[in-house]
């Protein structure tokens, strides 16, 4: 059973990326300063961001070989295929309430968040200034690098523009379970986000059991998997994909597990027994 947490996956930090062939990336460093221009997407990239030179070679690579994969599921695919046995590290995101935020790009380690958002900017980008535009808009609502604005909560996937997916929990089946949270509303009174308003949301759930063959053939490889908690003031504690392998559902995370500590390739439903149930988001093609 994967560790349970008590902060929002999205405020944990964030082997080698295989697609890349390259070896563990170099200590990350800062880039020049300058502003870059986005205005494709409505929002300039951060002046300063975390991405060493190995990084940078990594992303050009991985873009140059997936040129012919124009499938985005595909690409979620393979992209995501090039992360396993990556191990998990924690707390690699730069930013708090007193620590400016800074655009993180880092791919020796990577934790639940890092890995879909990572992935998912390297799916969408097709260069390094495509994959770092993706990023900053799957990462922060309306494209703005600052710690109050990243998507602390995976539900913030749907609910804040640029729109990283849309919820299909509750297409699955009649046996999902919707309950109502306040975001951010610490059982005792105090917030896992120190300078964000605690606010309500209606989270839909799918319990193990209605995890059947019917259910699962809905759900599709690059599907992005949240694992429900009933804790307050949380909606999920772990997150990945969902991949099909040979007529097999598979939930691809980065495992914090001591007897993983690396992103792998789990069945599905083994894992999410006697786990209060999931979320499933469908990644929308575009920024």
């Amino acid at each position: 059973m994967e560790k349970r947490r008590v902060a929002p996956w999205g405020t944990l930090g964030i082997g080698a990326l295989l697609l890349a062939g390259l070896g563990a990336g170099a200590a990350p460093v800062m880039a020049a300063p300058g502003q870059v221009s986005a205005a494709s997407i409505g929002f300039t990239l951060p002046a300063e961001r975390v991405f060493s030179p190995a990084d940078q070679a990594r992303v050009d690579r991985i873009e140059q070989e997936m040129a012919p994969v124009h499938d985005f599921t595909k690409r979620l695919d393979q992209i995501s295929a090039g992360f396993l046995g990556t191990p998990y590290q924690a707390d690699t995101l730069i930013g708090s309430a007193d620590t400016p935020e800074k655009l993180v790009v880092r791919f020796e380690g990577v934790d639940c968040y890092t890995f879909i958002d990572q992935v998912r900017a390297l799916a969408l980008g097709h260069d390094r200034r495509g994959f770092l535009e993706a990023l900053v808009g799957t990462r922060y609502r309306g494209g703005h690098v600052a710690y109050l604005d990243r998507r602390h909560f995976l539900t913030d996937w749907v609910a804040y523009a640029p729109n990283n997916a849309r919820d299909i929990t509750s297409d699955l089946s009649s046996g999902v379970r919707v309950t109502h949270k306040i975001l951010n509303q610490r059982k005792d009174g105090g917030v896992y986000i120190r300078g964000l308003s605690p606010h309500a949301r209606d989270i839909a759930y799918l319990p193990p059991e209605a995890l059947t063959p019917e259910v699962a053939a809905k759900i599709h490889t690059g599907d992005v998997i949240g694992i429900y908690t009933a804790l307050d003031g949380l909606d999920v504690t772990h997150t990945g994909l969902a991949i099909w392998k040979d007529h097999t559902l598979y939930f691809r995370n980065a495992s914090s597990l001591k007897a993983n500590r690396k992103v792998v390739d789990t069945e599905l439903g083994s894992y999410i027994q006697g786990k209060p149930g999931i979320l499933v988001l469908r990644m929308i093609e575009g920024e």
